[in-house]
């Protein structure tokens, strides 16, 4: 591309950049004043400007390249916040409970969405928030499935609501469910709530060993979104409905053709996650990745916001609210089962 075709595209983009960044500001800024996640209320905003007033046509490119490559990158940055030795620190036992766990969340998914008339990748996308880290886990996998935003923003949204309530609910549930044991405690709130963010305020508003025990439990739920993500690519690839004829993967045949299957996000993700479990970077980079990482989700979540239309989202709200509370209920059932019979 030549200097002239450059600007002309820099030039065509900045319009949509400066519209989410500015919303993503008002996003931080509101977020540091009231109790919400700052990417929840991002997508809100979005969600409510772009119903409210569309996106100027100056914009719309913009908005389109953010949706896209600044969910990619940052995605990809993911990985500087993962730590596989974590995996070391956990009872053989808890760590299969926790697979066997992620398991089971995708199959009750997938059996009540079919009874609730949900579609497939919609399921796959509550299952991967409930099951793994939250918005940062539904948008990972929308990547892979390449569907429409309407159903990625919502599933964010139902997400965030429960972990919310389930904050609050969890912290009075969990001494009742599992008794006032740390370690079972951290396992019943670290194995169910969505976010990090969620872990983090639940576990330690009960005591600083159960918030300690509740992190570990979600970080190695987190590593789980790495072989998710290769597992769904090869899955949901194999669907006829969703391979677009143009897939290398269906012109070249051979050994290493599956390597045409995974995104380059996703090789960079392992990239980064490898670097940082083997301390191979320093702290500051580490701390600026992540800066970075979080930052890029929020533009993101603004740009996937101003495209939603109420319209989209009618159909299934009410039915996905009431998915989403199922497949949490059976997370919590699963989990103080564990405790109480097998571990």
């Amino acid at each position: 591309m030549g200097y002239n075709a450059a600007m002309r595209r820099l030039t065509s983009l900045l319009p949509g950049w400066i519209w989410v960044g500015l919303l993503a500001l008002a996003a931080w800024w509101l977020s540091d004043h009231f109790s919400m996640g700052v990417t929840l209320l991002a997508l809100l905003m979005g969600f409510v400007l772009g119903n409210v007033w569309p996106v100027p046509r100056r914009c719309v490119a913009g908005v389109d390249w953010l949706e896209c490559h600044a969910l990619s990158v940052a995605v990809a940055l993911m990985g500087l916040q993962m730590n596989a030795w974590v995996l070391w620190q956990i009872n053989g036992a808890v760590l299969v409970f926790v697979v066997l766990a992620l398991v089971m969340t995708f199959a009750i998914t997938a059996l009540l969405a079919r009874l609730l008339a949900i579609p497939a990748s919609t399921a796959c996308l509550l299952a991967s928030g409930q099951g793994i880290c939250g918005s940062a886990a539904v948008m990972a996998v929308q990547k892979v499935l390449q569907g429409p935003v309407g159903p990625a923003a919502m599933t964010v949204a139902v997400v965030n609501f429960l972990g919310f309530l389930g904050v609050f609910v969890l912290a009075w549930l969990a001494p009742v469910w599992v008794g006032d044991g740390p370690g079972e405690m951290g396992l019943l709130l670290g194995n169910t709530l969505q976010s990090m963010g969620h872990v983090v305020a639940a576990g330690f508003a009960v005591s600083d060993p159960v918030g300690q025990t509740a992190v570990l439990i979600k970080m190695c739920r987190i590593l789980l979104l790495v072989p998710l993500l290769l597992v769904l690519i090869v899955l949901w690839r194999q669907t006829p409905a969703t391979e677009p004829a143009s897939d290398p993967a269906t012109r070249t045949p051979g050994p290493w053709s599956w390597l045409a299957l995974v995104p380059w996000f996703i090789w960079v993700f392992l990239l980064c996650a490898v670097l940082a479990s083997m301390a191979w970077l320093p702290q500051p980079v580490l701390a600026w990745g992540e800066r970075l990482s979080d930052g890029l989700f929020v533009l993101a979540m603004v740009a996937i916001g101003l495209k939603v239309r109420v319209r989209e989202l009618g159909a299934t709200g009410g039915r996905l609210v009431l998915l989403g509370a199922l497949v949490f209920a059976s997370q919590i059932g699963l989990t103080g089962l564990f405790v109480h019979y097998l571990q």
